[in-house]
């Protein structure tokens, strides 16, 4: 019989341990990356550098959220190249505060790129034309279905944003 190899019945050919361990081990590690990823990606947003403690959602889901969960949501307009943003930024930082924003609210940053890409997406020029922003930052407490609550234009200072946070989450929703 040319080529043809016959072996007994019941006899296997046995596979080399070390081919098994390495297929093995391969199988792991793609398992371990593949579960560090999506945890990663299951996490609420950190959008934009800043974020602190705030567990901030995607803008273009934050309504949906806001809709299901019946909270506000809580819009925190800013720029990379703000200054007062960045004074901002640390506040988010406070986990008295990040707890505030993250009960009572669903956060959403809206990162303006104006001066960095000379243009925003379309999304982000209709919010700030909506909540008539003119400078940053600016937090915007808008109702489930949009509507605005409360709005405060400039970095007034912890005890001012944890005042507009503790007033936003009280007042109902404004009429358009």
């Amino acid at each position: 019989m040319d080529g043809i190899e016959v072996s007994a019945p019941g006899s296997a050919r046995p596979q080399s341990q070390s081919r098994i361990s390495s297929v093995l081990l391969w199988a792991l590690a793609a398992a371990a990356v593949f579960r560090i990823a999506t945890g990663i990606l299951d996490r609420p947003s950190h959008a934009g550098e800043g974020g602190g403690m705030v567990g901030w959602q995607p803008r273009e889901r934050a309504a949906a959220i806001a809709l299901v969960s019946r909270k506000p949501i809580l819009y925190d307009f800013s720029a990379a190249w703000c200054g007062p943003c960045k004074l901002l930024d640390k506040d988010w930082e406070d986990p008295t505060i990040a707890e505030t924003v993250n009960d009572g609210f669903v956060p959403a940053r809206v990162i303006d790129r104006q001066r960095e890409d000379g243009k925003n997406p379309a999304d982000i020029d209709a919010l700030q034309q909506r909540f008539e922003v003119s400078g940053f930052p600016t937090l915007v407490a808008a109702s489930p279905d949009g509507r605005l609550i409360a709005k405060i234009e400039g970095y007034r200072g912890r005890a001012a944003l944890v005042e507009f946070l503790k007033e936003a989450k009280k007042k109902p929703a404004a009429s358009p």
